[in-house]
């Protein structure tokens, strides 16, 4: 499978009277976005009540975060963009795509949680986001039926979100694409050795009824299974409803995913990636862990693994158990956490094998820090739902002020899957 992803790079963005990329420039118009909406019937069960922009090193704060969407289109005659979801049915990973680079789509929910998270475009919040370079376009939407389950609610977002960033990355490919980037799995070396990524894509104990993640269906019942990485890149994977400090931008610029394609055929064979879910019942966990291992080790003959989970709990249970059963099979292992207050790792995973000697933690997610006050504020002007706050109930901060936050407040700070730019380091 080899798969072209024409990069049109985002530098600057504003409002204009039409959509249309140059040189860097990504103009939007909000009436076309909508028309485009109404016309792929994305507005069904929405009404989008305001669209916003934030740019990198802007004095801007955006509120109550539930999703960051990429703007990224497949492109051919018949290409379908998160198919099965936002598309009609059909496997992804070749052919030519597009994609805006250094921009992407962030929502806003009319419904404060404590999984929903705050952008800041310039501080201390800016310098620990992977978004930290990136032009948003924000956008809100309120349900357009009472007592809309909070579900579905989220689902309609993601459809008009992904729309829209379909619709500005096909027409940034209407002009030719600044740079390219291919993916392409090509023959290495001989004695290079063979790596494989065990991908947890989703955690079943927040489990929302017919959720689309995989190709648009949801993994109740998911036996590991193979896919090309490719997959991830080119719109296979959408992020599960609770952000659990991961995101559908992250998920499709996996960093390990491109990080073991920048080294295959240099110093390792990247042979493909084995997803799997942590499930809730003890018979399926263990048969998923038994069934990713026979995966990683029987059909792609790897030497070396790298895991990474969703969530807390059940899902760290079933990385170590995993490494545990890999590393009983002679394959090294590398996995990708998140710490707690403390900080050491045998003392805050729900699970532990002593075989599990080669760890990477994404950081501390309940350490504590004050994020500095912003002149502009997108979203609602008070915050109340942060994650452990240090008194029990809901704390209402001020969003324009400085804001009490710990690190999963801030939207992608701590990224399971890697894209965060801090870490843990523990002698």
């Amino acid at each position: 499978m080899k798969l072209t992803v024409n990069e049109y790079p985002v530098s600057a963005i504003d409002w204009g009277a039409k959509v249309s990329y140059s040189d860097g420039e990504l103009t939007l118009n909000r009436e076309e976005i909508l028309t485009r909406l109404e016309e792929t019937n994305s507005l069904t069960d929405i009404e989008i009540t305001e669209f916003a922009l934030a740019e990198p090193n802007s004095e801007t704060r955006v509120n109550n975060v539930f999703d960051v969407l990429p703007a990224y289109a497949r492109l051919g005659e018949g290409a379908s963009t998160f198919p099965g979801f936002l598309g009609p049915m059909q496997t992804v990973g070749s052919g030519n795509s597009a994609e805006l680079t250094d921009f992407s789509i962030v929502m806003i929910s009319d419904f404060p949680r404590i999984f929903n998270k705050v952008i800041d475009k310039t501080g201390l919040g800016n310098d620990v986001s992977p978004f930290k370079t990136h032009c948003h376009l924000v956008f809100r939407a309120k349900p357009k039926r009472d007592n809309m389950p909070l579900w579905e609610y989220h689902r309609a977002m993601k459809r008009a979100g992904l729309a829209i960033g379909v619709y500005l990355a096909g027409v940034a490919a209407r002009t030719a694409a600044p740079r390219q980037e291919i993916y392409e799995l090509t023959n290495v070396p001989a004695g290079l050795p063979r790596a494989v990524y065990v991908c947890q894509i989703v955690a079943l104990q927040y489990w929302n009824k017919d959720e689309p993640i995989l190709y648009g269906n949801d993994l109740a019942n998911l036996i590991p299974t193979i896919v090309h990485p490719n997959e991830f890149i080119d719109t296979g994977v959408v992020a599960c409803d609770f952000n659990l400090d991961f995101d559908t931008y992250s998920f499709q610029n996996n960093p390990i995913i491109k990080e073991l394609y920048r080294r295959h055929g240099k110093e390792l064979d990247f042979v493909g990636v084995v997803v799997t879910a942590a499930h809730i019942t003890r018979e399926l966990r263990e048969f998923s862990v038994q069934t990713a291992v026979k995966l990683a080790c029987d059909i792609l003959h790897s030497d070396i693994a790298i895991l990474t989970k969703v969530g807390g709990g059940i899902p760290e249970s079933d990385v170590m158990m995993t490494i545990d059963g890999l590393e009983k099979r002679g394959v090294k292992t590398v996995g990708v956490l998140w710490g707690h207050e403390g900080g050491s790792m045998n003392e805050v995973l729900t699970a532990f094998s002593p075989r599990a000697d080669a760890l990477v933690s994404v950081g501390l997610e309940d350490a504590r820090f004050t994020l500095p006050a912003m002149v502009n504020v997108i979203g609602d002007m008070k915050i109340d739902f942060l994650r452990n706050n240090p008194q029990d109930g809901a704390v209402i901060q001020d969003a324009s002020g400085p804001i009490d936050v710990v690190c999963s407040n801030v939207c992608g700070a701590i990224d399971q899957l890697g894209a965060g730019r801090i870490t843990l380091k523990e002698y």
